[in-house]
């Protein structure tokens, strides 16, 4: 024991000059800070950073510690941004952004034929059925674009099949916002003519994720699967073509509203489908009682750049909801990682974490502040 207690005296004198290093390396971060906020220079310096890491393992007499070094000096050089960041800018990230409140009297649109589950989405978020349909998920951008609607309502996310990648691309491509959020369970049915029967089908339509969502039932048959433009174009499409061969995979409002009957009902591969939809904006919501943040950023490639942009919302108690990368442009191996995150939008911790995370980004930006939607109830689990 005395062994010990000996080495732990040692240990405790050690760490007295290390914190006396420590509060004397952070007075001189203070004074970094002050030169960039004059000169405007921001806080991430790439080229400093791997200096500093290099310089650590250079120091060191056994290279057996190199990594343990190189993590030290990364959560240093993190707490010394963090420093910075609260001198050089206490201001909000979202202060730039213009705001507007929620109008849900305000003209709208919806992703697919009437009685598609965007419509739907729609009718449960604004609480009307005043609508513009739009064959395709960038019409619907671009007849906000051209100020056709104000509010545009498409797919984001299913619970089975994921991530609707292309309405993050557009998110990005014409820089608007998630203004709200709306989640639909999704009861997918094959729809037929009147009078056909389940024996009589030969080929199926619907929209790819319709389809990805069935795949257990659909390989049960020897039909044809054709990808169509949405689940309620493919029952308007299949009601046209008035032939005993052909089916749909729809929800059941679609047979009423096309004339058709149900083949099969709950055809889905998992019992609980239900799909996000956002409402898509313009504008940055305007409301107080926002408790969910979209943010989309990107990260030089080196390691753990990613754990140490993430961990800092751990670190402020924030929940990490989602998190989805799609390919920077003309930039192999480079992302934007889109996240979700819920807090209290108003929140100093969420705005620090914010500044942060920026601070690390080679781009950054908010995509959405609003609140979160309710989720449909998950079925046990036997």
């Amino acid at each position: 024991m005395d062994e010990l207690k000996k080495l732990r005296d040692r240990i405790d004198e050690i760490d007295t000059e290390i914190i006396k290093l420590f509060e004397e390396r952070m007075e001189v971060v203070l004074g970094v800070a002050e030169y960039k906020k004059t000169h405007n220079t921001g806080v991430l310096q790439t080229s400093r950073e791997l200096e500093v890491l290099q310089k650590a393992v250079d120091n060191l007499q056994d290279k057996s510690y190199s990594s343990y070094a190189k993590q030290l000096m990364t959560e240093l050089m993190a707490l010394s941004k963090d420093l910075q960041n609260s001198k050089i800018s206490a201001k909000s990230v979202l202060e730039k952004y213009k705001r507007k409140p929620m109008d849900k009297s305000a003209s709208k649109g919806f992703y697919g034929d009437r009685g598609s589950n965007s419509e739907k989405a729609m009718i449960d978020f604004f609480g009307d059925s005043d609508g513009k349909s739009y064959p395709t998920f960038e019409e619907v951008f671009k007849a906000i674009k051209n100020g056709e609607i104000e509010y545009g309502v498409v797919p984001i996310e299913n619970s089975s099949t994921g991530a609707i990648t292309e309405v993050y691309d557009l998110l990005r491509k014409y820089d608007y916002f998630i203004a709200g959020e709306q989640w639909v369970s999704i009861n997918h049915c094959l729809l037929g003519v009147e009078g056909a029967k389940l024996s009589d089908i030969e080929e199926i339509y619907s929209h790819h994720q319709a389809i990805t969502q069935c795949d257990e039932f659909l390989s049960q048959g020897s039909w044809k699967i054709i990808p169509y433009k949405s689940t309620a174009s493919s029952a308007k499409l299949v009601a046209q073509t008035k032939d005993k061969t052909k089916a749909a995979i729809a929800s059941e409002i679609n047979a009423k509203l096309y004339g058709l009957e149900v083949l099969k009902e709950g055809i889905q591969s998992q019992s609980c489908n239900c799909t996000r939809f956002i409402v898509v904006s313009k504008y940055l919501l305007d409301d107080a009682d926002s408790d969910k943040t979209s943010i989309v950023f990107a990260l030089n490639s080196q390691p753990g750049a990613l754990f140490n942009a993430l961990k800092y919302f751990a670190k402020n108690n924030i929940n990490l909801l989602n998190i989805e990368s799609r390919p920077v442009e003309n930039a192999p191996e480079t992302y934007y990682f889109y996240t979700d995150l819920e807090y209290a939008c108003n929140a100093p911790e969420l705005n620090e974490a914010l500044n942060y995370v920026k601070s690390i980004s080679t781009f950054f930006e908010i995509v959405g502040e609003y609140k979160k939607g309710i989720t449909p109830k998950k079925k046990e689990v036997l």
